[in-house]
């Protein structure tokens, strides 16, 4: 056996170190170079949403840089801890642990505050940049972590976009280990290494998330464009023919009442019985229709799809044929309207299909709270520049807090009984009609106490006389949310 002992001048010890240096670097270089596209479970299953420093890429370099460090400066243990948005600290990564002694370390993640594992004084320097070197007898973890006092502890702070996101924890065992210049300078050069790649990571998932979230809006607008078609003609078109069929019936019935009025009675009660449920599934069936067309204009409404057809319309003509139609279909109410004496027009920029359903509903609404015995009242006030149409009940009313949401998507009054179409609505009809009214450059509105009735209202501009008439049509196109 021959033994040959060589003896190296410290600046043969220095190369060699340096050489060691450069190797690791290079191993780190290599692994970030080479990122996996898939990781290990443990790694995938981090917890990103509670620091940048848990997502797993993030996680992969982390693993690669607590490994160059403890080959480099060969001390037993190195490991990397995010700091969470709400100041706890959480394992990353590991070098040099056995199963028994990273146990320990990620059970205590996420547990506790890095204030409550070290002094107030240390955290604060760790918070200005600055590089601490702590004795593990003042580390303050709990009991069954295992004992540290015996070990010296060189705490690097990591940062990301100007906020402390982690710490580099690198442990010498002996109370008189230290760490030298050159070593923490090392260190810190890798760990700056380390954070920008990761802030590249983080800026490339930012980006990948946000082109996700934009694919997936020109998805759900895409959706919804195929449900406006869907319901424009799929659901429509059986329900036209329901409706034309129900129609058809409830006139050849009229015609052959008519024509055996002078026979027995017994014919005519059948007559009469044969009447009631086709009416009912006449009700039925518009009410239906009235809910399609409620979620085809919130569909739009949320899809900036929504038009308005605009034209020069004589809001007491319409108002009236609302009141007319509304007293035929509940023939046991009273509603009386009140015009102004003067002038007998009023004429505004509107749709009038859209301002129409406005007033059935607020007119609906009020028969449909309003006892049989008391009257609806509806009221018309022009002034020089709008004008505002109301309508009163004297049903139970409507509490304060109510009030707040009526007009709000989806809002159903708390109590309401599913009695008639209001309550079959989703909610849509009293947001649509603000929806409506708004976009016409009008206002709407309720005053209500409880125990004496309501009263809805809307405001609309007067058209003024003098607008050519090529200015008083068109079509415009309603873009965005109540």
């Amino acid at each position: 056996m021959v033994r040959v002992f060589h003896e190296f001048s410290p600046r043969e010890q220095q190369a060699m170190h340096l050489l060691r240096v450069h190797e690791a670097i290079q191993t780190l270089t290599e692994a970030i170079a080479h990122l996996p596209g898939h990781f290990p479970e443990p790694i995938a299953n981090a917890l990103p949403a509670e620091s940048p420093l848990l997502s797993p890429p993030v996680v992969f370099i982390a693993q690669q840089l607590v490994d160059v460090i403890r080959d480099i400066l060969g001390c037993p243990r190195v490991s990397l801890k995010a700091i969470g948005l709400s100041g706890y600290s959480y394992f990353v990564a590991g070098s040099g642990f056995s199963a028994e002694q990273e146990q320990p370390e990620r059970a205590i993640s996420g547990r506790l505050p890095l204030v409550e594992i070290l002094d107030a004084s240390l955290v604060a320097r760790l918070a200005t940049k600055q590089e601490v070197i702590v004795q593990g007898n003042r580390v303050h973890i709990p009991p069954d972590y295992g004992n540290l006092a015996s070990e010296r502890i060189l705490l690097i702070p990591l940062f990301l976009e100007k906020h402390l996101a982690g710490l580099l924890c690198i442990l010498k065992e002996g109370l008189e280990s230290t760490y030298t210049s050159e070593e923490m300078e090392l260190v810190k050069a890798l760990a700056a290494q380390a954070v920008l790649v990761m802030q590249c990571l983080l800026a490339a998932q930012k980006q990948t998330e946000s082109h996700a979230r934009e694919q997936t809006l020109r998805d759900v607008h895409h959706l919804s464009q195929e449900f406006l078609v869907l319901a424009s003609h799929e659901l429509r078109t059986p329900l036209t023919s329901i409706l034309g069929n129900l129609q058809l019936a409830q006139r050849r019935l009229a015609s052959l009442q008519r024509q055996i009025a002078e026979q027995a009675e017994p014919i005519q009660k059948h007559l009469t019985q044969a009447q009631q449920p086709l009416a009912s599934a006449s009700q039925s069936a518009q009410l239906q229709q009235r809910m399609i067309n409620a979620i085809i204009d919130d569909a739009r409404l949320q899809a900036n799809q929504f038009q308005l057809h605009l034209e020069r319309c004589d809001l007491l003509a319409l108002l009236n044929a609302v009141v007319v139609s509304q007293h035929q279909m509940a023939p046991g109410h009273t509603i009386l309207l009140n015009m102004p004496a003067t002038p007998h027009q009023v004429f505004v920029l509107g749709d009038a299909e859209r301002i129409g359903s406005v007033l059935t509903t607020y007119l609906e609404n009020a028969l449909a709270y309003s006892p049989a015995q008391q009257p609806v009242t509806v009221n018309v006030l022009a002034k020089e520049k709008s004008v505002q149409v109301s309508v009163h009940n004297e049903g139970p009313g409507i509490p304060l807090e109510e009030q707040k949401h009526l007009w709000e998507r989806f809002y159903r009054a708390k109590g309401s009984a599913v009695q008639h179409e209001l309550d079959l609505s989703l909610g849509l009809r009293l947001y649509l009609c603000r929806a409506f009214i708004e976009r016409h450059s009008g206002q709407v509105g309720v005053q209500s106490e409880p125990g004496h009735g309501a009263t809805f209202w809307f405001t609309l501009p007067i058209l003024p006389p003098d607008i050519p008439q090529q200015q008083r049509e068109g079509r415009t196109s309603c873009t965005g949310t109540p």
